[in-house]
């Protein structure tokens, strides 16, 4: 059975208490098999179609002519299953506690991990957000709750539930870094290494961005499909590429409730406009 309620306050508790502290947490059972199945088909078709070729981003490793793409955006653009995805229960609620009542989508994606090709170094997302510069400085205080100005939701579309199929890795606490992973292969924060996120299908797992975390290398022959949304506090702007004079289809805005809309985009005017 899918969770399709929030969380009680009693589930959800350690939950953030977990996330906050470690970077990453895994929520059971958000997805259906059957739905996993459905939105890997869907998948397969987008990533089949012309109009997404220069949507797909193989800035990887190995030189994009040498392997098929791997990852495709904007996906709420292609149809309302994926749409409808961002404010899937216990989803959505959970982004609005950790990020706001206003926070908004500012990615959906998903992203398809063929034998030995992923993103398969460790990284955090986009920029550091809080960085230290002092090297006297080792961390970040652990009796402060870090700031996270966007979370990644991460959902395990096939069993990644052992080492060969490629699942996701962290490195708990690195989040408090502020810094930038000490070993792209290897790294280690306050004597912790990196573990896997292992997970069945329809499983997912709560992501800050500034956490050190990959794709372990998939070294069996089955496709690694990891679907991910991204959710920002109402001040990050949204970007979808091609980022400069993006326009969002009217088909998407379709039919779309007031809480969706304002997952999409609508806010009210507030400080910076």
């Amino acid at each position: 059975m899918a969770l399709l309620e929030p969380l009680t306050e009693e589930a959800l508790i350690p939950v953030l208490e977990e996330f906050y502290q470690n970077g990453a947490t895994i929520i059971r059972g958000v997805l259906s098999r059957a739905e996993c199945e459905a939105i890997c088909s869907r998948v397969d078709q987008v990533f089949a179609e012309p109009h997404f070729v220069n949507m797909r981003n193989v800035k990887l490793d190995t030189p994009p002519n040498d392997r098929d793409p791997i990852v495709v955006h904007r996906l709420f653009e292609c149809d309302r299953l994926f749409r409808d995805l961002l404010v899937r229960e216990p989803i959505i609620s959970i982004a609005e506690t950790v990020l706001g009542p206003q926070c908004h989508c500012i990615a959906q994606g998903c992203i398809l991990n063929r034998q030995d090709f992923g993103i398969n170094s460790f990284h955090v997302d986009d920029n550091l957000e809080f960085p230290i510069t002092n090297d006297a400085v080792p961390r970040h205080r652990a009796d402060v709750r870090m700031p996270v100005l966007r979370m990644s939701v991460q959902i395990a579309l096939t069993d990644q539930d052992e080492g060969r199929y490629g699942p996701s890795q962290f490195v708990p606490g690195s989040n408090y870094s502020g810094r930038q992973p000490n070993d792209p292969e290897n790294p280690s924060f306050n004597g912790q290494g990196p573990i896997s996120l292992l997970m069945k299908a329809g499983d997912l797992y709560l992501l800050n961005g500034q956490t050190w975390h990959r794709g372990a290398p998939n070294t069996s022959d089955r496709v690694r499909y990891l679907f991910h949304q991204v959710y920002g506090q109402r001040f990050v702007a949204q970007r979808f590429w091609p980022y400069l004079n993006y326009h969002m289809p009217e088909h998407v805005l379709d039919g779309a409730g007031e809480r969706l809309l304002r997952v999409l985009g609508k806010h009210p005017e507030m400080s910076y406009g």
